[in-house]
């Protein structure tokens, strides 16, 4: 039996999905322009690394296994930069409390003051982005795309586990 989506369900309007894909690429090409610009004069290498900072600046230390997971990367990879970072006294590695074998990746004080001047950077620039919105718009934007953002990170999610057998019908 093939479930019939619901009323409210997005598949029930192929229409505004499709505007909303033609939206999404809109914004992803523009952000990745803006990325570009805030990058400038750095290495496709030293771009990532900041998204390593940044990431590592939010969510506190953590196992290179665990950052690549949350990042989506292969963990030779976040490896890699993160050793870059260490050598450039922007992480540092601590002992794991829980396997005196491992090690956790966290931002030194001169990481955090680089995370701290990228961020503020990335605001000026929304801020200018934003500046026709009332607050109320700006809280019911920042809202709305929180709950996609959490929307796209189950789908990827979802994507990774195998799909759920069919439900047979009962006849």
């Amino acid at each position: 039996m093939t479930a019939t989506p619901s009323e409210g369900s997005p598949l029930r309007h192929p229409a505004e999905v499709a505007a909303l894909a033609d939206q999404v690429g809109r914004q992803v090409r523009a952000l990745h322009a803006l990325k570009a610009q805030l990058a400038r004069g750095q290495s496709e290498v030293e771009r990532a690394m900041h998204l390593v900072l940044f990431h590592l600046a939010d969510a506190g230390p953590l196992r290179v296994t665990a950052l690549a997971e949350r990042l989506g990367t292969d963990p030779s990879t976040t490896s890699r930069q993160t050793g870059d970072l260490v050598k450039r006294g922007l992480l540092e590695k601590l002992p794991d409390p829980d396997d005196g074998r491992a090690s956790l990746l966290a931002v030194t004080d001169e990481g955090h003051e680089v995370v701290t001047a990228m961020k503020e950077r990335r605001h000026e620039r929304l801020a200018r982005a934003v500046e026709g919105f009332t607050r109320e718009e700006l809280v019911t934007f920042t809202a709305l795309l929180g709950r996609f953002a959490d929307g796209l990170e189950q789908a990827r999610l979802d994507s990774l586990r195998p799909a759920p057998p069919h439900a047979q019908e009962i006849a």
